[in-house]
């Protein structure tokens, strides 16, 4: 028998300065006292500063609940929190039952001795800002200089105490679901799901670990076509093993090679008697993945290895969804996955900085067919390994693990950010102590613990990493890259091309989120919307960040002149960097086998390096990554005139065979010289085909200010990748106005948008007055034909009457010219 009662509801948050609020769990401090609207909205201009302060109180949460009879017989009673945070002590009817100290740990608590028919629960959480205060002055630790001092002492998300996309905001609460549990007998702890792999069959093994000591386990295995598969084993121990074989597998695979089929597993235990006393149910994918470091002609490669496979990892790296993490929800994180899927990714990197995420986001991963690398919580710090903090980090990696490891997308183990590469290169305050702890928390304590509780998923010590030790840590040869001259250094934008990483797992360049957005932040009447205002530069929490990007946007485009035209520039400006970065990784597929920008997601609204807003707007970027992205990816390396090479770029199973075409034109649109060629790539690969050269007709400065390429790859007659190139920067080319036509038809579940314009028309971007709305294409070019757009209705924050009102709202936008 086992009874589960949820206790997230009816709880309150009491405060000195407060008192008493109701709130339901999750809760935070920060959240209940907007939801009882007791201060303003911490994002809003500058109150992140009065907000801040708000941390240095502790409060306590109460419920009360009454237990059935039922659940009070039972054997054994279990209060269960998923997560506090994070320094708290518990007491049930009055009786201290337990303490936290880490936020990304679960607490299991018998309280079988206090529980009674009515009782009460509450949790007392102290400050986090007093304690780090008080540590950080007793035993000072680097951390960076974004964030609040002291961070690195405690096992709270690093990003709660600021970073350099976010507010200094360290909640407190309950953020996780809790629950109480009656049960007679034993409880399952964890499973784990081992497999073996051979022509069309899979040896599954399940490995079954439970709390008591228990009869018998039962695992069935359902597939995606409801084939059942079941065994059963006697334990009499804590502890089980079933095999379970599976002829004609269904693979799962990444997202763009192949289809994500999901098995149900349902493992249950049963007591010497019979009775059944806890079930699991998960989901498993499967297939084989690992890192391969495999040594080549440059080096040793890194790159992720499915199904036998090596594939080029196309995604990019993933903080919090919001700052305030009471306020996440799984509808909002499965939209955030699907638009990077709908974006092409086929991987994505949860960054150390932030906390594990719950278990939907791994559900959807699965579902979506990305590739998980996932970051241990930690994160540009230095740590002192007292026996508190080891004991601590110890539970923390177990229990992660334990809950992770099943998942078809977990495919990387990474032991922490950017640590290694800053003990090894930043110039770190003198402290052999935590130099030393480093090596023994990353290179042996998780090592260790991986190895007895997930020997399949390979681990990295950081990143970037060449392996370890502090040899190399930023290498082309080895491991990953973070590749921040371009920005943090102002380098030129085509620098990036200089170089041949071997995984370029963080790179990025900045822009400002949509006006929309901006004005859930700023009030324009105040005079806001100035990118050098007090309300702009409270949003923008990279050093010197507003200077950065003016100083980007004055090399390459014409001075904006208005707000909207400096969000447009730096969006274009953001999109087009990391477009040029993703096409020389991709040409160089092989000796480069994986592209993460930075970052996907905003944690607030802010002027960041997303290519998704915390609102789920998507700019520019992420609409070229959708193209840059795509299978196949046609790209030109422009860098030698007089020897233009086309690359085709082929992340599929199946080789391709097509049609290069490309057309010399000037900024009328018109053809000036053109030519095409056959195309065969193998699968699995990248080619580059003969040169073209177009040094005759790009001879003088007008040439090149007045004239382009535009390039397509057709199979079967189907456009499938498309690009072009300018010989300038943009704030030099030429551009006519254009005279454009637009009209809208209402095609049943969708708007489909027609374009055409007299001459070249860059980038132009579509988007709505009022509404929220993800077409599927904008910031395309016109070459002087008629573009067709659809924008599907389920994809618009609210519906239009008809194609009237739809075109009323509409407004268009290309490189220096509003168009509508």
């Amino acid at each position: 028998m086992k009874i589960t009662q949820n206790l997230d509801n009816n709880w309150t948050m009491r405060t000195e300065k407060y008192g008493t609020l109701p709130c339901k769990v999750p809760c935070s401090l920060y959240s209940v006292l907007l939801d009882n609207k007791k201060i303003p909205d911490p994002c809003y201009r500058e109150n992140e500063y009065i907000s801040t302060p708000l941390s240095d109180m502790d409060c306590e949460f109460s419920t009360e609940f009454e237990c059935s009879n039922e659940l009070l017989a039972a054997d054994r009673k279990i209060l269960s929190f998923g997560g506090i945070d994070t320094i708290s002590e518990i007491f049930v009817n009055g009786v201290k039952v337990g303490e936290s100290d880490n936020m990304h740990c679960a607490l299991k608590i018998d309280i079988s001795g206090v529980i009674k028919k009515n009782n009460m629960i509450t949790v007392k959480i102290t400050s986090p800002t007093k304690i780090i205060a008080q540590m950080q002055q007793n035993r000072p630790l680097w951390g960076v200089a974004s964030t609040m001092a002291g961070y690195p002492h405690m096992r709270k998300a690093h990003c709660m105490f600021g970073w350099d996309w976010g507010p200094k905001l360290p909640d407190m609460g309950i953020w996780r679901s809790v629950e109480l549990t009656a049960v007679n007998g034993a409880l399952i702890t964890d499973t784990r799901i081992s497999q073996r792999h051979s022509e069309n069959f899979v040896n599954v093994d399940i490995f079954v670990n439970s709390d008591f000591e228990f009869g018998r386990c039962k695992v069935t295995i359902t597939s995606p076509d409801r084939e059942t598969f079941t065994a059963e084993s006697n334990a009499n121990a804590a502890s089980a093993s079933v095999s379970i074989g599976i002829s004609n597998p269904q693979i799962w695979w990444a997202n763009g090679l192949g289809k994500q089929p999901l098995y149900n597993v349902v493992t249950e235990i049963f007591d010497k008697n019979g009775v059944k006393t806890d079930e699991k149910r998960e989901r498993i994918g499967l297939r084989t993945l690992i890192i391969s470091r495999d040594k080549d002609e440059w080096g040793e490669e890194f790159c992720f290895k499915l199904n036998g496979e090596k594939v080029f990892a196309m995604g990019a790296n993933y903080i919090p969804e919001d700052q305030l993490i009471a306020q996440r929800s799984e509808k909002r994180t499965r939209r955030l996955l699907e638009d990077c899927a709908a974006a092409n990714y086929n991987t994505i990197r949860v960054w150390g900085g932030g906390f594990y995420p719950d278990d939907w986001f791994y559900d959807i991963c699965d579902e979506l067919g990305l590739i998980v690398w996932q970051d241990f919580m930690f994160a540009c710090s230095a740590y002192l390994l007292t026996k508190t903090f080891e004991k601590s980090v110890r539970e923390e990696v177990r229990q992660n693990v334990l809950r992770l490891r099943n998942h078809a997308s977990l495919g990387l183990w990474c032991g922490n950010n950017e640590i290694e590469s800053a003990w090894e290169g930043w110039g770190l305050p003198d402290d052999p102590q935590a130099k030393a702890d480093y090596l023994t928390i990353f290179e042996e304590i998780i090592p260790q613990i991986l190895a007895e509780t997930d020997p399949e998923t390979s681990y990295h010590p950081s990143s970037p990493s060449s392996g370890g030790g502090f040899k190399q840590s930023s290498s082309n040869h080895a491991g990953d890259m973070h590749y921040w001259d371009i920005w943090h250094n102002l380098k030129p934008i085509e620098d990036f091309r200089k170089y041949y990483y071997r995984f370029c797992s963080e790179y990025g360049f900045e822009s400002v989120p949509a006006l929309k957005t901006m004005l859930t932040i700023a009030d324009p009447v105040r005079g806001d919307l100035d990118l050098m205002s007090p309300v702009m530069e409270a949003h923008q929490k990279c050093v010197q960040g507003n200077e950065k990007l003016m100083f980007y946007l004055a090399q390459m485009v014409r001075y904006p002149y208005d707000f909207a035209q400096l969000i447009y520039s730096s969006q274009l400006l953001q999109a087009d960097c990391i477009r040029s970065s993703v096409e020389h990784m991709r040409r160089a597929r092989g000796r480069c086998m994986g592209s993460l920008y930075w970052q996907v997601n905003d944690s607030n609204p802010v002027i960041s390096w997303s290519s998704v807003d915390y609102f789920g707007r998507w700019k520019a970027l992420h609409y070229y990554a959708k193209r840059f992205y795509a299978p196949v990816l046609l790209s030109l390396n422009d860098s030698d005139i007089s020897a233009l090479k086309f690359n085709i770029s082929n992340e599929t199973l199946s080789s391709v065979s097509g049609e290069v075409y490309w057309d010399l034109r000037d900024n009328k649109s018109e053809i000036l010289d053109s030519g095409h060629f056959a195309a065969n790539v193998n699968a699995m690969s990248a080619c580059d085909f003969a040169p073209v050269n177009l040094s005759k007709l790009l001879s003088t400065e007008h040439d090149k200010r007045t004239r382009y390429i535009e390039y397509r790859l057709e199979i079967g007659g189907k456009t499938i990748s498309r690009g072009s190139t300018l010989f300038t920067r943009p704030k030099t080319f030429e551009f006519i106005r254009p005279n454009i036509e637009i009209s809208a038809k209402d095609i049943s579940d969708s708007w489909e948008i027609a374009l055409k314009s007299d001459v070249f028309t860059k980038s132009v971007c579509l988007d709505l007055t009022d509404r929220d709305a993800v077409f599927d294409d904008n910031w395309f070019d016109i070459h002087g034909d008629e573009v067709r757009v659809n924008l599907c209705k389920s994809r618009v924050s609210a519906p239009f009457a008809s194609a009237d009102e739809f075109l009323e709202k509409l407004t268009v936008r290309s490189c220096f010219f509003e168009l509508k």
